[in-house]
């Protein structure tokens, strides 16, 4: 990753002031991110100029700094994210799902600890990985699978173990966001293996070769859905 991060500050000029104040691991971790070339382009014919620092209010015609700068704006775009509410489901379903300030910690990302007494499972709203869709359509099969007896739950002391156990491992290296606990991200390969071996599948899904050096993609699981 060391050489991922070089990578990243010689494309995206990530120095000086403009350098990342975490690891490229954990700064992927905390935050979404989009590589657009465009704007690599533009930054380099000097068509955008960076600013770091905090807006302390919008004024007419742009808006002023923390520092108090005025930048001149014809278009101001406020990216200030969302947060994720449980406000659809009955006042008791949300209490019994113990939401806590950094996201929903649910065994395998998907069945509340206590799934037996309130029938729920969530199918990808609580999972974010590299590649969604793949992973949102094993979790489909998953309960899929589950429904019809081919895949067998643990105890709910078990459940609430292991997600307490997940909880601890993400808090020990994971920045505090709002989401954290539904984090996969670079870990998905070995999630998904995790999957398929509660489905009684066989995870090695490539030739040994391709297994060491070439990424997953969604056709090297397109015989779990189909197989029944």
């Amino acid at each position: 990753f060391r050489a991922v991060e070089l990578l990243f500050k010689i494309q995206r000029g990530h120095w000086g002031i403009f350098a990342p104040k975490l690891d490229v691991v954990a700064d992927f971790y905390g935050y979404a991110h989009l590589m657009d070339t465009r704007f690599i382009d533009a930054w380099r014919k000097g068509d955008l100029i960076g600013k770091r620092g905090e807006v302390r209010r919008l004024v007419k015609g742009g808006a002023e700094t923390e520092s108090g700068e005025l930048i001149e704006a014809d278009i101001i775009i406020c990216a200030t994210g969302f947060d994720k509410n449980y406000n659809y489901m009955p006042a008791k379903v949300r209490e019994s799902l113990m939401v806590e300030k950094d996201g929903l910690y649910l065994y395998r990302h998907i069945l509340p600890a206590n799934v037996r007494d309130i029938n729920l499972a969530f199918c990808g709203s609580e999972c974010a990985s590299v590649c969604n869709i793949m992973t949102y359509g094993l979790h489909a099969e998953w309960i899929s699978r589950l429904l019809s007896g081919g895949v067998s739950l643990p105890s709910e002391e078990e459940m609430r173990a292991e997600c307490e156990v997940m909880k601890a491992w993400k808090r020990s290296w994971m920045p505090e966001t709002s989401k954290r606990a539904n984090l996969v991200m670079l870990h998905q390969t070995h999630y998904h293996d995790q999957l398929l071996r509660d489905m009684g599948e066989v995870p090695g899904r490539k030739g040994w070769l391709s297994e060491l050096f070439c990424p997953y993609e969604p056709a090297d699981y397109s015989g779990i859905i189909t197989s029944r």
